[in-house]
């Protein structure tokens, strides 16, 4: 029997906040995530998920081409200030380009780090959403093992997933039929024939195929 690896995991990274994610005993995953401006926490059947992740790697070039041409220019400035230590006037007409290199090159590297992405996404099966589980963290191994476990685990869902009460409906039924129809494998005569057998077993109380 194969042991059950890692079903939770809890991530942290700077600038970006921390987040949890946990595979729960009754087929749903529990995420939280905490930001700088919020908090969330929520669930979810772990059906909904694609088992399959994405890998995604991207790093903000514009921000990080930002980041080196500000602290240059920041380093620039304290040069100044530390070369003509002796002239006060100077100092104090360095002090506004240092501020404003510094805070601009400061803005650089928050946009770099929380907008960059490094991360595994699974996506939801309707389109409706994602997770990205960043990459290697806290550590490889963990990283890893919850992702190995996640991706079966969804995989294991999806068989067992509940059956939709419409589609055992008469109108769910009818549906499938003409979809079947539209689609080519069945024919005018062969449409007919089913949905008549169908209608007939909907009198006698018994809706579905036999």
């Amino acid at each position: 029997m194969i042991p059950e690896k890692i079903t939770k995991i809890e991530q942290k990274k700077f600038l970006c906040g921390r987040q949890k994610f946990e595979i729960r005993e009754d087929g749903e995953m529990e995420v939280t995530v905490s930001r700088l401006w919020m908090h969330n926490q929520f669930k979810f059947p772990l059906w909904a998920l694609n088992p399959s992740p994405t890998r995604v790697k991207f790093v903000q070039v514009g921000s990080l081409v930002g980041s080196i041409i500000f602290a240059l220019c920041t380093a620039c400035v304290i040069v100044g200030m530390v070369v003509s230590r002796d002239d006060l006037g100077t100092d104090l007409a360095l002090l506004f380009p240092l501020f404003l290199f510094g805070a601009v090159f400061g803005a650089c590297i928050w946009k770099l780090k929380t907008q960059s992405v490094n991360a595994n996404v699974y996506h939801y099966r309707d389109g409706g959403g994602r997770l990205h589980i960043w990459f290697e963290n806290p550590d490889p191994k963990a990283f890893k093992d919850f992702c190995e476990t996640l991706t079966r685990k969804a995989d294991e869902a999806w068989a067992h997933r509940p059956i939709e009460p419409s589609s055992q409906s008469l109108a769910g039924e009818l549906a499938a039929l003409k979809k079947l129809k539209d689609s080519g494998v069945l024919n005018e005569a062969e449409f007919e024939r089913a949905k008549n057998k169908l209608l007939g077993q909907t009198e006698q109380g018994r809706i579905g195929f036999v």
